[in-house]
């Protein structure tokens, strides 16, 4: 798959003019040549780099002691690793490039540290720096079976914890004494760890969308939802429900079952060929008319991936049509500031003709 991979690279490459690709990302580096770490934080290992040149050679470049770490590599890759900070990074990725004036060079700028972007340019006074994100932005659009295969794994552990939630989630109970539980459920069921935080958010803390767990208590009549994300071998699910606790309101009632019945009907319109800002344009349409003074999310879904929220967004702007295997993530919800929110999400696997739903959770099973 690393061949497939640096082969769609290159096509994107030659169409941004770009003569050498530097990922310097450590899931990019994973991406392109197969090397991983479990490092938490990923600077703990220092800087890591692939260096790739169309139809040319291609390189690893690794801080010393990791070199020897490098079995995962894909074929095709020189290892070549250096000593000290990230200076010498810069200078052994100068000595690999030609002295060539105009060179355009697609490097993470959106991800490089301050001082490893200084040390590029004063080995590099030659080259121009360009940010090479939509390049591999576009490339890991369309996945390919190795990770299909782990998000929905991933998938199958966020179900797991969403599932629990359901028994957790009662009257009294804090925000963060839930969300631990989750968290070590998904960590036991072999999470390598959280995409983002998890949220537990209740009640008037729901109305906003990226609230944080705290120890405010579960109460009757609300509304509390649940989104988390579970990473297998590098690949982060995205899910949420909205659970509803002692005996709600009718109204919350329905809007909770408006939202299903919008996920519901999306399977048959995630189809290849159709534009993104359509399916943004229908499921906008469906809230209105399920609540017309509430507020929407600026973002009703995105795609899931090495990321939780990567490209494409799925929004009213969106340039993309939906092409077969993309993995998306979508989720509609409804707010009202200060008082309630609901979202339920769930992730789409694009097939040649329909959208297979990768949560196997029920959307209605937050309604208690």
């Amino acid at each position: 798959m690393t061949e497939e991979r640096l082969k769609k690279t290159e096509l994107f490459m030659a169409a941004c003019k770009i003569n050498i690709l530097l990922a310097c990302h450590p899931k990019h580096v994973y991406y392109l040549s197969g090397f991983s770490t479990t490092a938490r934080p990923y600077w703990q290992i220092k800087q890591t780099c692939c260096l790739a040149f169309p139809n040319g050679p291609r390189f690893l470049i690794l801080p010393a002691p990791w070199a020897q770490e490098s079995i995962t590599v894909g074929p095709g890759f020189e290892v070549v690793q250096y000593s000290g900070e990230v200076e010498d990074c810069a200078r052994t990725i100068a000595s690999l490039l030609p002295r060539q004036s105009g060179l355009k060079v697609g490097a993470d700028l959106t991800w490089m540290s301050t001082p490893f972007f200084r040390a590029l340019e004063k080995e590099l006074p030659h080259a121009l720096l360009l940010d090479e994100h939509p390049v591999l932005a576009w490339c890991r659009m369309v996945k390919d079976p190795p990770e299909i295969e782990a998000l929905y794994e991933a998938g199958k552990i966020s179900d797991h914890a969403l599932e629990m939630a359901r028994s957790l989630i009662t009257c009294g109970k804090e925000e963060q004494n839930i969300q631990s539980a989750l968290n070590s459920l998904m960590a036991a069921e072999g999470s390598m760890g959280q995409g983002f935080t998890t949220k537990v958010i209740s009640g008037a803390n729901a109305s906003f969308p990226h609230h944080m767990s705290g120890p405010w208590q579960i109460r009757e009549k609300t509304a509390t939802i649940v989104d988390l994300s579970a990473t297998v071998r590098f690949y982060e699910s995205d899910s949420a429900r909205t659970y509803l606790t002692g005996g709600p309101a009718p109204e919350l009632s329905h809007i909770h079952q408006g939202i299903c019945e919008i996920l519901e009907k999306l399977p048959q319109k995630l189809c290849p060929g159709v534009p993104i800002k359509e399916i943004d344009r229908f499921i906008r349409k469906e809230l209105s008319q399920i609540r017309p003074d509430a507020m929407q999310a600026g973002t009703i879904g995105h795609g899931v991936g090495l990321h939780a929220h990567e490209y494409p967004d799925i929004s009213p702007d969106s340039p993309e049509l939906l092409q077969e295997n993309m993995t998306l993530a979508v989720e509609p919800a409804l707010y009202l500031p200060g008082h309630w929110g609901i979202r339920i999400e769930n992730m789409f696997h694009i097939r040649s003709s329909y959208a297979d739903r990768m949560n196997r959770l029920e959307e209605s099973y937050g309604n208690l």
